[in-house]
């Protein structure tokens, strides 16, 4: 589901902006002028500077000694575009954000939308539309007209694991005595590459040597879904799996084996489509008994076909 939104009014717009300037009225000799961040930055940027009597400046005129005013820090990505300017400040900021940058500004927990971004052509769909025209297509046109609304909805159904919660998910378990090893092969999932956004597909197989209580077998193909459904490399969601198991189930030993291919290599940059990519994370009695290693990562090769 996406993130929680939070509706901003233009009062909480100019009780935020006075927030700036206050943080930065006694060091008035340390600034000549102001810029806003096009495009959400520059009314707060106005706000700021007709409370702090200094002059907007575009921005082939700011220089090191301008304040420099954003909506909102978020992943600190604008900051970082600038040089991370000592002289800059929001009105927002999230949890996650960069500590240095617009450190004082109000933290935020969700998705901010400001009293400019309720008309749908701020929305997130507006950003899709951006790309689309960005890359030489027309939006407008009758493939397209709908394009931006589906990828959004995409991008909510691939990205459901953020809202599901792992200790749910393996917290119905079984009184029951077995000292062998469980093994679920096969689990197909699809996620989504960080680093560019594009998918990359295959199996999971998870083994674990109980403890005290067993998990039905559904719950494992779904906690495998809590970490596909995310942003991800292939590499730490194989670690969050196994630790899921081994925090939630306490078992004497748990093994993740992961086989995806990659569509940013297989369609765009070295382009080899065929390529799969293993990992594998174990611990406790399955990591330290090479006997028990043996075993599960035998049940794993044979299980893609591979002896």
């Amino acid at each position: 589901m996406p993130a929680r939104q939070v509706p901003l009014t233009w009062e909480d717009v100019e009780d935020f902006a006075k927030a700036v300037a206050l943080r930065w009225i006694g060091r008035m000799d340390e600034f000549d002028n102001v810029w806003g961040v096009p495009r959400g930055g520059v009314l707060p940027a106005m706000l700021v500077a007709k409370r702090l009597g200094k002059p907007m400046v575009r921005a082939s005129e700011r220089n090191g000694r301008t304040l420099i005013v954003d909506d909102l820090v978020d992943s600190g990505a604008t900051w970082n575009l600038l040089g991370r300017p000592e002289m800059f400040d929001a009105l927002v900021r999230k949890t996650h954000s960069p500590p240095d940058a617009a450190s004082a500004a109000f933290l935020l927990d969700g998705w901010a939308v400001f009293p400019w971004e309720e008309d749908e052509q701020f929305g997130p769909e507006a950003n899709v539309t951006r790309l689309l025209e960005y890359i030489g297509e027309d939006p407008s046109r009758d493939g397209l007209i709908d394009t931006p609304r589906r990828v959004v909805k995409a991008w909510v159904d691939m990205t459901a694991g953020y809202a599901m919660d792992p200790a749910l998910i393996l917290a119905t378990t079984f009184d029951v005595a077995h000292d062998e090893m469980v093994v679920v092969e096969g689990i197909e999932f699809s996620s989504l590459c960080e680093h560019h956004v594009l998918p990359f597909t295959g199996t999971c197989t998870i083994g674990y040597v109980p403890g005290d209580r067993i998990v039905g077998l559904s719950k494992l193909a779904r906690l495998v879904e809590v970490y596909a459904q995310r942003l991800q490399v292939q590499e730490r969601m194989t670690e969050q799996i196994a630790h899921a198991i081994e925090e939630h189930l306490q078992p004497r030993g748990v093994g993740v084996v992961v086989r995806a291919a990659h569509s940013c290599m297989g369609c765009r940059g070295i382009r080899k489509p065929s390529a799969r990519m293993v990992t594998s994370a174990l611990s406790g009695f399955m990591k330290d008994d090479e006997k028990a290693r043996s075993e599960f990562l035998a049940l794993a090769r044979a299980s893609n076909g591979i002896h």
